[in-house]
């Protein structure tokens, strides 16, 4: 193999990879933030059925009503978000469900746990 065929072969899979990359970026398009409460707009929130733990500023927080439909704060906790691991985080976020106060608790002591 010359040297021009090297440098050719070198190049065309520079280019390729670029290409590559440049075209799964364009593909991901970032996730729309959460807001704090949301519901339908012009109807306010009067049922909060079930609860959930997420993050509120930062902390971890207890919330009456659904992760992704109508919710309200309850109490916010002492754990902080800086204080959790990477896959806690992300479960927050997307708001842990619990059932009753039994299982709430056991939620929060998982997350304070090492």
């Amino acid at each position: 193999m010359t040297r021009r065929n090297r440098w050719l072969l070198a190049l065309t899979a520079t280019l390729s990879f670029a290409a590559g990359f440049v075209l799964a970026q364009a593909m991901f398009s970032p996730a729309p933030a959460r807001p704090d409460v949301s519901g339908v707009p012009g109807e306010p929130c009067t049922d909060y059925p079930g609860g959930f733990v997420g993050l509120h500023e930062g902390r971890v927080a207890v919330f009456e009503g659904e992760p992704g439909g109508c919710h309200r704060l309850v109490e916010e906790t002492s754990i902080e978000r800086s204080n959790l691991h990477a896959f806690q985080v992300t479960d927050l976020e997307r708001g842990i469900a619990f059932e009753d106060e039994a299982e709430l608790f056991q939620i929060l002591e998982g997350l304070m746990g090492p």
